[in-house]
């Protein structure tokens, strides 16, 4: 894809083993322009101009929350039967599904994260600590989340296990040597998914939660719009901080040009839209299925004295049918903001939104091929107006849309 030129030496040794990045051999201007055509051929049939894509202020360590896995170690050779596996940690190699590859440095993970994955490694030998296995439902660690505060420096480490003991005082002085914590939990996960989720949590050190601050450009104001956020084991929160400021920049810039009255932000999380931009209409409603997520919402509001945002809690796509039960229309003074996970809108929530059809909508996609598929069923009411891109996620293949619809 790229002539050698553009080809550059990886700073990280693992880079083509771990699944983590693709495009770090590649120098980061055109990773950018690789990324804008990439945009520019998907939506070319609705959107001839180019699609700008705006670089992330970090490249390096601009991740503010990574998951490494335990599991059992891979082995060229297959082990005899019976035999142990020793615990590894790390992320999921590129291509496969088994693993996880251990690493011994990661240039997009919080600093200091290297320093926390050998201590872990050290203290599980240490005390014989076995890695989880789905199939045999056998063993006891699963994951190790981590989260970093950019412009507040807090940070948290949060233990995912299955049922079993866990040496408390042990893994509290292995984290801390290393990589001094705000908050440190432990999580109980009973289901048999290798992700980062909770049945139980208990806290073993400091605070239940950290906080975050967003400082959002404003190019008609003085200075930014600061917001401070407070962060839980199992938030939502855009994994790179500096660039997810310049991603709600552009949102704020858009609520302004349409002088709405009244915002709708759909799939809403934990509020970072509806709080960005409750300063420039009268009235926010933020939906969100996730009871956890509107209730930091709540709570964030509140914190920064905002009390212009309602959070509904519950799925968009009923939300929405409510209006039509209803035979009421949504406002023509109104904005819609949609950010849906990297499956898309429901099909049940587009096809009722554009029942509903508000003058203005605003789609902040993180997975633009399924916009692409999504994007027919826009177009039969509705021009696109623009589009453009912000980089979230360097030396990945992913990027963050923006793109606007204005109703024909």
């Amino acid at each position: 894809m790229q002539d050698s030129q553009h080809r550059i030496q990886p700073r990280c040794p693992h880079f083509g083993a771990c699944g983590g990045c693709q495009t770090q051999d590649i120098a980061y201007g055109q990773q950018l322009r690789d990324k804008g055509t990439a945009l520019q051929e998907l939506f070319g049939f609705c959107w001839p101009g180019p699609v700008p894509v705006e670089g992330s202020p970090d490249i390096w360590h601009y991740r503010n929350k990574v998951d490494p896995n335990f599991g059992g170690k891979h082995y060229d050779e297959p082990p005899p039967k019976g035999f142990q596996r020793e615990t590894a940690l790390g992320f999921k190699p590129r291509g496969r599904w088994y693993g996880p590859l251990e690493i011994d440095e990661c240039h997009i993970a919080p600093n200091g994260f290297p320093e926390l994955l050998g201590a872990v490694r050290g203290w599980l030998r240490e005390r014989g600590y076995q890695a989880f296995h789905s199939r045999s439902e056998t063993g006891f660690l699963r994951v190790l989340l981590v989260r970093d505060a950019k412009h507040t420096g807090q940070r948290m480490v949060v233990l995912v296990t299955a049922d079993g003991e866990l040496d408390v005082q042990g893994f509290l002085e292995c984290v801390q040597s290393v990589f001094p914590s705000d908050s440190i939990q432990h999580a109980l996960f009973r289901g048999k998914a290798q992700v980062a989720a909770a049945d139980e949590l208990r806290l073993l050190h400091g605070v239940p939660g950290i906080t975050e601050e967003l400082h959002i450009p404003d190019e008609e104001a003085s200075s930014a719009r600061k917001l401070s956020f407070r962060i839980s084991p199992f938030s939502f929160f855009q994994t790179n901080t500096l660039a997810a400021e310049r991603l709600y920049g552009k949102i704020r810039a858009w609520v302004k040009q349409t002088a709405a009255t009244t915002l709708y932000d759909l799939y809403g999380g934990m509020g970072s839209i509806a709080l960005a931009c409750a300063d420039l209409v009268e009235q926010v409603y933020s939906v969100e299925n996730v009871p956890e997520a509107s209730e930091d919402g709540r709570h964030n509001a509140q914190l920064n004295g905002i009390d212009n945002v309602t959070f509904h809690t519950e799925r968009v796509e009923d939300y929405l049918h409510e209006f039509l039960l209803k035979q009421e229309a949504l406002p023509e003074s109104a904005a819609v903001v949609v950010d849906p996970p990297r499956a898309g809108l429901h099909p049940k929530a587009l096809r009722r939104l554009l029942d509903l059809s508000p003058p203005r909508i605003l789609y902040v996609s993180c997975k633009p091929t399924v916009l692409a598929g999504e994007i027919e069923a826009l177009l039969e009411k509705y021009t696109v107006v623009d589009m453009k891109a912000v980089d979230m996620f360097p030396h990945t293949r992913h990027v963050e849309l923006v793109a606007q619809f204005e109703r024909r």
